[in-house]
């Protein structure tokens, strides 16, 4: 039986060692890769095509979300988790919107990451707890007709973060220094956020970032 192969991306090089650990041994699966930053991680998985990738969100050049959504939309048979510091139920509800099979919390028990590998592997979801308890309550919620259910609420956090700025003025060069990201990864969610709202141009961006309340119209 062949091993599954698993591609592991992080900036931090003591996180992607011990995750590596985990499979030292493993019967199951082998890590044939790993990256330092989102370009990277792109290139590695083109060039292994591993079956299961562990990325985390928080990284330089392209961040893992739009990472995730490339490897989804280029390579549909590659699995993504989510191994993320982010403890907010609105980036895991992110992550799974772009395509991811899990989301994991970052600082619990090494052994939930196999876990989640064990679960995707096998074509299910996991989700850490309690974000999960928090997604079942939102969804009886919506269900007993508590909560409304946004259908236009397509977007991530980053990429309200990106329009917001767009909408007030700042160029890509600007937007990339505030946000620490390379002037390409803004050009890409420029592209992104084109495509989601149904739009061609700078100005129709504008226009639903004060629509959505995200600047103040002057």
């Amino acid at each position: 039986m062949n091993k599954l192969k698993v591609f592991i991306a992080d900036d931090h090089s003591i996180v992607r060692s011990g995750i590596k650990g985990l499979f030292s041994g493993s019967a199951k699966y082998e890590v044939v890769g790993e990256a330092g930053d989102g370009l990277a991680a792109l290139a590695g998985i083109g060039q292994h095509h591993p079956d299961i990738v562990i990325i985390d969100i928080t990284m330089p050049e392209l961040d893992g979300l739009l990472v995730t959504e490339r490897i989804v939309k280029d390579y549909p048979g590659i699995k993504v988790i989510v191994f993320s510091m982010h403890q907010e139920l609105q980036y895991a509800v992110d992550a799974m919107r772009v395509g991811a099979k899990a989301y994991i919390l970052k600082g619990g028990d090494s052994g939930e990451i196999l876990l989640a590998v064990d679960r995707v592997a096998l074509g299910q979801i996991y989700i850490s707890s309690p974000l999960s308890d928090q997604i079942m309550s939102d969804f009886v919620g919506i269900i007993r007709g508590e909560q409304a259910l946004d259908s236009s609420e397509t977007l991530t956090l980053r990429e309200k973060e990106v329009l917001k700025l767009i909408a007030e003025g700042y160029t890509n060069k600007e937007i990339a220094a505030k946000l620490f990201l390379s002037v390409s990864t803004i050009k890409s969610y420029r592209v992104t956020l084109m495509r989601k709202l149904k739009v061609n141009d700078t100005a129709s961006l504008v226009r639903i970032a004060m629509q959505q309340g995200l600047v103040m119209i002057k």
